[in-house]
């Protein structure tokens, strides 16, 4: 009874040693993930590997030698990253803050791991080339089209560089939105200034235009005026001494500027009169 004990206990061991060794040499691949399986820094295979056109559906288990094989995880379907305020100068010399939404995929895992050793370490320096792609790409342009849909092409543009970035790291950009834009504190106030310059400007002209076309359609009047008058007095004399008096008096008379400030004496026998008296 005492002997088998012992045996029993060894036994047991052996068992606990073989269910840890097991553990360490089987690890369950999800459906959403690539396995790159690693022997001393290099990868040997892939397990559950995307492929255009494939579906889900190529995890289960995956057996590998304990302590000498590591296992490295990339994602098997769309991920990304956003960079927000990246700074930007137009090419009309503006500056500009803009956010972008890029969208990755692990085409190749087994260059990921051999150039990046893993996916954040590649979107890492992805992130770092963003800036300065984007000045180059988005700088070519005023600033005033990069908040348009498409930002006048520009935005294919760096897609297109930062893509070319991607491919030696393994990773293909699938897509990059521009998801907003603004201003830098400091240039704020003086945008303000200006567009309120301008509309000042605007106002101004539109003003002064005005004014030169009121001006002309009055002498286009007092020239039509001066014209039917001389038609007339041809055709009436009468009738055009009359006038001529009638306006005379509104302008002696009836300008109140001439209120109290003029005094005209005229006698009976006046040919200023005459109109009155019917001659």
């Amino acid at each position: 009874m005492a002997a088998s004990f012992p045996r029993s206990r060894a036994a047991l061991f052996v068992f606990g040693t073989l269910a840890i060794l097991a553990g360490l040499c089987v690890t369950a691949v999800p459906e959403t993930s690539q396995a790159v399986v690693t022997r001393m820094g290099e990868p040997v295979r892939v397990v559950n590997r995307w492929t255009p056109g494939s579906t889900p559906g190529g995890g289960g288990m995956l057996v590998h030698l304990p302590i000498v094989e590591q296992v490295e995880w990339v994602d098997r379907g769309l991920f990304g990253f956003t960079a927000d305020r990246l700074p930007v100068r137009g090419a009309d010399q503006s500056p500009l803050l803009v956010d972008a939404t890029v969208t990755l995929r692990a085409y190749d895992p087994v260059r990921l791991v051999s150039n990046s050793g893993s996916v954040d370490k590649a979107v890492t320096q992805l992130r770092d080339a963003l800036s300065a792609l984007a000045q180059q790409e988005l700088g070519s342009v005023d600033t005033g089209r990069l908040i348009l849909p498409g930002s006048g092409g520009a935005t294919a543009r760096l897609r297109a560089a930062l893509d070319a970035r991607a491919r030696p790291l393994g990773l293909q950009v699938v897509d990059l939105r521009l998801g907003g834009a603004a201003l830098p504190e400091g240039e704020l106030q003086q945008a303000f200034e200006r567009m309120q310059d301008e509309r000042e400007r605007l106002a101004a002209n539109e003003t002064e235009a005005g004014a030169r076309e009121a001006e002309r359609i009055a002498t286009e009047a007092r020239t039509e005026a001066a014209r039917v008058l001389g038609a007339s007095a041809g055709k009436d004399p009468q009738f055009y001494d009359f006038y001529r008096a009638m306006r005379s008096y509104e302008v002696v008379f009836a300008d109140p500027r001439n209120k109290g400030a003029t005094t005209i004496i005229l006698g009976p026998d006046s040919e200023y009169l005459k109109q009155f008296k019917g001659q």
